[in-house]
């Protein structure tokens, strides 16, 4: 091949592989924060400045010094986009992130606490990879919901009261799809930060086919550094055992234990 022909070949090649970059979708975490609420949770009381459910500015999931909303606020590499409060009365407050040095986004509400269990629901629908809600950033269109990368619920694990009630349509069943679809719910994951949530989120999220990337498996904090610790090194493509180390790590570190807490966390479901 000639010099020149060569030069040009590679040219066509950089160009080409430019433009897959360009058009390749971004990468989407959605977090569904059930507010803490003394008066509509079966939970033990907290302090009632924490503990309004409709008050997401100090709740202890949200506004506190380890919600959601102050301890990413202070997470140099997440960007503050755009914060939105949603006309449908159970989300309160939604904020739209971006990473600040990779082609991702991130979209965290917080649910009024009265309504925990509609929370629930829409987190095991984005989990089946139903109910798609899309967004408008600098003129780009981001999809998250059924289409998010990785989906996770904070909160208190309401289903320790009632099994998940809504019967699972034999379309949503991970079994019943058609090949792509399969493969498509097995590159998605799902985290549950709630009290023994491996227990009892295992049956309905493994039928959807969705792989599990953090389950608790006692009592515990759900807190975002946790969470914060778990989306670092999923984006940073660590091993599962890695992301469950590093969770445990900073589980520990703010839980005053003194060792990681690795008994506390799993990446795997129950059987």
């Amino acid at each position: 091949m000639k010099k020149t022909s060569k030069c040009l070949f590679l040219m066509q090649i950089m160009c080409l592989v430019l433009s897959f970059s360009c058009f390749a979708d971004p990468k989407v975490i959605h977090v569904v924060v059930a507010l803490c609420d003394n008066k509509y949770q079966q939970i033990a009381p907290v302090p009632k400045a924490i503990g309004n459910g409709q008050d997401p500015k100090n709740n202890l999931y949200w506004g506190a010094a380890y919600g959601f909303k102050t301890y990413f606020g202070k997470q140099k590499e997440w960007q503050v986009v755009k914060i939105n409060k949603p006309d449908d009365g159970k989300i309160l407050e939604e904020i739209i992130y971006k990473h600040q040095n990779k082609d991702v986004y991130l979209i965290a509400q917080a649910y009024d606490g009265k309504y925990i269990d509609d929370t629930i629901d829409d987190f095991i629908e984005y989990s089946a990879g139903k109910k798609q809600s899309s967004f408008t950033i600098d003129n780009k269109q981001i999809t998250a919901g059924g289409k998010a990368d990785l989906v996770v619920y904070i909160g208190h694990n309401a289903l320790m009261e009632w099994s998940w009630r809504k019967f699972l349509p034999d379309s949503w069943r991970w079994e019943t799809l058609p090949n792509d679809a399969q493969e498509q719910q097995k590159s998605r994951y799902a985290a549950v930060f709630a009290c023994k949530s491996q227990k009892y989120f295992s049956k309905p999220l493994s039928r959807l086919g969705i792989s599990p990337l953090i389950l608790t498996m006692h009592l515990m904090a759900p807190e975002a550094y946790s969470v914060h610790a778990m989306i670092d090194a999923w984006l940073k493509g660590e091993s599962k055992a890695n992301i469950r180390l590093k969770v445990a790590t900073a589980y520990s570190k703010y839980q005053k234990l003194n060792k990681p807490a690795l008994n506390m966390f799993t990446t795997e479901y129950s059987q």
